[in-house]
């Protein structure tokens, strides 16, 4: 669904229980991975896919290491990047 990419220069964005696991390869990152969401660069199109970034961040720290996992996003020209910082 997602594949995950070493080496893509981070660029600035400035200007549980019972749940399905996250369709997001958050295992599979190592720190400076990223991922590629392709969607439209709508605002509405781009805060819906964080928000789902952000739920699905949250429920996979709790099932790992509390807050160890952090990720950044940018809009890029084919859509939004995810990149794993910690």
């Amino acid at each position: 669904m997602f594949q995950v990419e070493s080496g893509v220069a981070r660029v600035s964005n400035r200007g549980g229980r019972g749940r399905k696991p996250t369709a997001f390869p958050f295992t599979d990152m190592d720190i400076g991975d990223s991922f590629l969401i392709q969607c439209e660069k709508e605002r509405k199109v781009l805060d819906s896919w964080r928000r789902k970034l952000l739920v699905a961040k949250k429920r996979f720290n709790e099932q790992y290491d509390g807050d160890a996992w952090q990720f950044s996003t940018a809009v890029v020209a084919d859509g939004l990047r995810v990149w794993r910082t910690a």
